[in-house]
């Protein structure tokens, strides 16, 4: 539901990027040593925009980096972060679909981002619904 343009570019090559560090690896067994492997990245010291400049737009080892700052965190910390940033990703994705493609998706049944822009709609935190002074409907604007 979201516009493809950027996050398709950063999709394509955090895969190229994965595809290159796990061939380098050699063979992987698995999930968690996949995992593990990503987690002895040294991402310390040089940071992966000063590698590769603007030209790649991969997230893979900004990821090793917030993973292993996260790791570094107590438990409950970790998780409110973890949580809060979650949250701040839905509601922006949820905002920022056009209302036709959630009109689109309400008929279908909805999807989560769906139900959640409409939450939000509800609780007056979006500016697709507006309310007209004087009157007691919400105005739904579709673009």
């Amino acid at each position: 539901m979201l516009p493809i343009g950027i996050g398709m570019i950063r999709y394509r090559d955090t895969c190229a990027d994965a595809m290159r560090f796990f061939k380098d690896k050699g063979p992987i067994n698995g999930k968690v040593e996949a995992c593990q492997k990503l987690l002895q990245v040294d991402c310390t010291e040089v940071l992966p925009h000063e590698v590769k400049g603007d030209r790649s737009k991969s997230a893979l080892f900004d990821g090793c980096r917030l993973a292993s700052s996260l790791k570094k965190m107590k438990r409950e910390d970790m998780w409110k972060i973890t949580s809060q940033v979650w949250i701040e990703m839905l509601a922006y994705a949820a905002t920022h679909c056009r209302g036709f493609h959630h009109e689109q998706q309400l008929r279908k049944g909805g999807e989560f981002l769906t139900h959640v822009w409409l939450l939000m709609a509800h609780l007056g935190i979006t500016e697709q619904f507006q309310v007209y002074q004087g009157h007691a409907r919400a105005r739904l604007n579709v673009s």
